[in-house]
């Protein structure tokens, strides 16, 4: 079994503050859902103008509701640029993901 390395994570301490005050939502709160197997990663080409963005949305524990975050990635550090309460549509999107059954043929 291959040991993964860490993440690293990093953001403007400015961006942070102005997230928290609009989403309720802080960086560091929402580094949790990086650590939740089940979280979904979604590519965001609409914002990738300079750099190539990410989204994930995955479960906290602390609030017991699912969050989503914007991120960009280069090696092991992943750049915060913002988060929030998901949307219903991603919530429900997360939901229905933890309910999937396989069925071997």
């Amino acid at each position: 079994m291959t040991k993964r390395k860490p993440l690293k994570f990093n953001w403007d301490a400015e961006k942070a503050v102005k997230n928290t005050e609009k989403h309720g939502v802080s960086f560091d709160e929402v580094v949790v859902i990086f650590k939740d197997r089940c979280a979904l990663y979604f590519d965001d080409p609409q914002h990738s103008q300079k750099e190539i963005r990410e989204t994930i949305v995955g479960w906290s524990n602390a609030r017991k509701k699912v969050l989503t975050c914007f991120f960009t990635r280069s090696e092991d550090i992943v750049t915060i640029i913002g988060a929030r309460i998901a949307t219903h549509r991603e919530s429900q999107l997360y939901n229905d993901s933890q309910d999937v059954e396989y069925q071997i043929e």
